[in-house]
């Protein structure tokens, strides 16, 4: 075997251990689903990894889940009271909190968001009835008092906090801008709502938690918000079967601006089209402790390139989940690690196209070739033969049956030298020629030497040597058609 196929077969060894290891990594992670668990995963949720421990610590009860625009994420552990970082990966950053009811303390930390152009990471207390403000670091900045905070949603102009009822816009630092809507069923009216996202006009899409619906609102009105659409209804009664939702919890939104709402009661994510609330399809009947399922899950998050967050709070887990639509569903969009196959696939169709023969030819190579009139085969076999420039500037006019033999040559400069000797020409020749890691990218390199003798003291250091005698052996010059000389960065000076 060459020392060149053992080397592409490493090369292509390396790359599937590289993507075997990076595949395990994502749809390994922390996972350890539940024994005698072994309900399917719906179609379209690809599980791609189960957080269960942050450095060491359980995640206990986590409830609130933000991330900001690079994927990275933060999460509430309740009855811990503490905020653990993670990156888009589910790669542990930090974890910070102390319960308390001090400056900075949290009792029950219900919802969070990051927003990483402030730096802030606003977290909601339900007990000590606060907004809290952190840097994404941890460090504590400030609090201010609220009635019935729930979720923190930050936003490019500062963050809104959903409450019992109405909806409170802020500044970044806290300063109250103005209240939307108030407690009721009506529409544009909320009850105790969960989650939600703003749009860049002035609008809001809210999740209406204990009316069981959806609502886009206009950020206007002081008693009832300006509707856009609502998707869902209020319930008539408690459990009531007819309503769309059981209890919409959180609302997420892909780069492509579809809304993916979490439905805890009911287990189930459920998209819709932002501009219409229409749904586009419904992934339901989610309940279980397997990758992929759900008990009593709360927040959902969009980390990028169809990969969402969910705390998964009764499981005691955060899931990161690839979601695929049913229309987009295919192999690449299920698994992007198999674009990484496509260099897989060319690295062996590169390593040919470098790999094709360079031809080495000695100055006694040339004189035989010449005395036998065979100029024509090294020509049509070499189609650029590289020489030293002593050797070039005597055969770059040479014609051999209507062939101008110049114009396959391919000169190499040197330093000029009083030594004439065949072996000095020949030494020179070989110090042009790749060696290395050069030789594993460069064309394969031949050199053709005059003599058995000549061929055996040039070979070494993997080099292929081939006597004149074999050449012509190998191949008949009759017949044979001398090819275009192709206009590139080898050809002659």
């Amino acid at each position: 075997m060459s020392r060149r196929l053992i080397v592409i077969l490493a090369l292509l060894l390396a790359l599937l251990l590289a993507l075997g290891g990076f595949y395990l990594y994502l749809a390994g992670g922390d996972n350890s689903a539940s024994e005698g668990d072994t309900s399917p995963t719906a179609r379209g949720l690809i599980p791609v990894r189960s957080i269960y421990t942050a450095n060491g610590e359980n995640m206990r009860r986590p409830v609130g889940l933000g991330a900001d625009a690079n994927g990275d994420f933060v999460v509430t552990l309740r009855d811990s009271q503490r905020i653990v970082m993670f990156d888009g990966q589910g790669g542990w950053i930090r974890t910070w909190g102390k319960r308390g009811l001090e400056p900075g303390n949290m009792m029950a930390p219900v919802g969070v968001d990051y927003d990483r152009a402030s730096n802030h990471v606003y977290v909601t207390d339900r007990s000590r009835l606060r907004l809290i403000t952190f840097s994404s670091e941890g460090k504590y900045l400030w609090e201010v008092p609220m009635l019935n905070p729930l979720t923190p949603i930050a936003h490019k102009d500062g963050v809104m906090v959903t409450t019992f009822g109405p909806v409170v816009l802020m500044t970044e630092q806290g300063e109250l801008t103005k209240e939307v809507g108030t407690r009721g069923t009506k529409p544009g009216q909320f009850d105790y709502a969960r989650g939600g996202i703003v749009l860049d006009d002035n609008q809001a899409i809210i999740a209406d938690t204990n009316n069981t619906r959806i609502q886009r609102v206009k950020l206007t009105g002081e008693t009832t918000a300006a509707v856009v659409w609502v998707d869902g209804k209020v319930p008539e009664k408690q459990d009531d079967p007819s309503t769309t939702y059981g209890l919409p919890s959180s609302v997420a939104q892909d780069s492509e601006g579809r809304l993916y709402v979490l439905d805890g009661f009911r287990h189930a994510i459920v998209v819709l089209d932002p501009e219409t609330g229409k749904q586009i399809h419904a992934y339901k009947d989610l309940e279980g402790a397997s990758d992929g399922r759900f008990n009593l899950p709360t927040a959902i998050a969009y980390l990028g390139d169809n990969l969402f967050a969910v705390t998964d709070t009764y499981n005691d887990r955060v899931q990161i989940l690839r979601i695929v639509l049913p229309q987009e569903d295919n192999p690449v969009a299920r698994y992007p690690w198999l674009l990484w196959l496509i260099p897989l696939v060319l690295l062996p169709l590169l390593l040919l196209f470098f790999g094709r023969k360079r031809w080495y030819v000695t100055a006694g190579t040339m004189e035989l070739a010449e005395s036998e009139n065979k100029l024509r085969l090294l020509a049509a076999v070499c189609r650029k033969i590289h020489v030293t420039q002593d050797v070039y500037d005597r055969y770059k006019d040479a014609v051999e049956d209507d062939v101008a033999i110049g114009e396959f040559l391919v000169s190499l400069s040197a330093d000029a030298t009083d030594d004439d000797s065949p072996e000095s020409r020949d030494e020179r020749l070989v110090a042009h020629m790749p060696t290395g890691a050069q030789r594993l990218l460069l064309p394969r390199v031949r050199l053709v030497a005059e003599s058995e003798e000549r061929a055996e003291a040039l070979s070494g250091k993997g080099r292929k040597t081939l006597t004149f005698a074999e050449l012509s052996a190998e191949y008949a010059l009759e017949g044979e058609k001398i090819p275009a000389v192709a206009d590139d960065a080898d050809s002659k000076n």
